[in-house]
């Protein structure tokens, strides 16, 4: 089987020639750096042939590091990259995918870039991903999940990825980290959409093998299917489980997926709607 982890999170650290912004350095999983040499003997010793990078928000909007990362090593990395709303310079969305193991665009929260899934300010954005078919991971829960319907019901043929299923991060003793899956699962009926079951380890304080996440993966599976849905570990963001943990979870431990059902979301449907071919 031929495994895709859909989002990792590959940064250097915080120094005056790469400086995290002020603003989002507080954002930061812990680790002072997570570099290819972090995570490579974690993918082998799991069975994990590649994975996205995702730049970090805390890191800045700087994709060249996970760029440079993935020339070094074509065959295991490509990249989800940050954009710059308030850039002027519009015109290089058209461009996107031409830059080398570029395969789209990753969006987290508002920050100190405003809203993005305001359609009045950045509607010219959603309509070019559109009209170009580049694929858009989004990190969006509670509200942002309307927004993000709202978003679709202008562009219906966007392309978009929901991380984590729309997942809540937080204290887990004070939220329901599922509280908005019905949200994620009414975006379905936009076929264009699909949506990560990544980061269940941190879904729950249960030891491995998490079984109270098995309702709500069956939930997802019978509402999107495996070939729209894709797995993923969101390393550098562990707390309450190994990498291999993590990747065990899914192909051992979820007893209703079929193996080509487990085919499809520990690889092929990544590969897919990204076009990062396998073989």
């Amino acid at each position: 089987m031929f495994v895709i982890d859909s989002q990792i999170h590959l940064f250097l650290p915080d120094t005056p020639e790469h400086p995290w912004p002020a603003e989002t350095r507080g954002l930061a999983h812990g680790q002072l750096h997570y570099l290819p040499e972090d995570i490579f003997p974690q993918m082998d010793g799991a069975g994990v042939d590649r994975a996205v990078l995702v730049p970090p928000s805390w890191a800045g909007d700087d994709n060249g590091p996970c760029l440079a990362w993935a020339a070094e090593y074509p065959d295991r990395f490509a990249v989800m990259g940050r954009f710059d709303l308030l850039d002027p310079n519009r015109g290089r969305l058209e461009t996107w995918l031409e830059q080398p193991h570029m395969l789209g665009v990753r969006f987290a929260g508002a920050f100190h870039r405003g809203e993005w899934l305001d359609l009045e300010k950045f509607g010219w954005f959603w309509a070019a991903i559109e009209r170009l078919q580049i694929p858009v991971m989004l990190l969006a829960a509670a509200e942002r999940i309307d927004l993000v319907k709202k978003m679709l019901e202008r562009h219906p043929q966007a392309i978009i990825i929901m991380d984590h299923f729309g997942t809540t991060i937080g204290d887990l003793t004070q939220i329901d980290p599922w509280a908005f899956q019905d949200k994620v699962l009414e975006l379905a009926k936009f076929q264009n959409v699909y949506a990560k079951l990544s980061a269940l380890p941190l879904n729950t304080l249960e030891p491995y093998p998490y079984p109270s996440q098995t309702p709500f993966i069956r939930k997802a599976y019978d509402v999107f299917g495996p070939q729209r849905l894709a797995w993923g570990t969101d390393a550098s963001r562990f707390r309450r489980s190994t990498y291999k943990e993590a990747v065990d979870h899914m192909l051992h431990t979820i007893d209703f997926l079929t193996e080509e059902d487990k085919e499809w979301i520990m690889g092929k449907t990544i590969a897919k709607v990204l076009n990062w071919a396998i073989g």
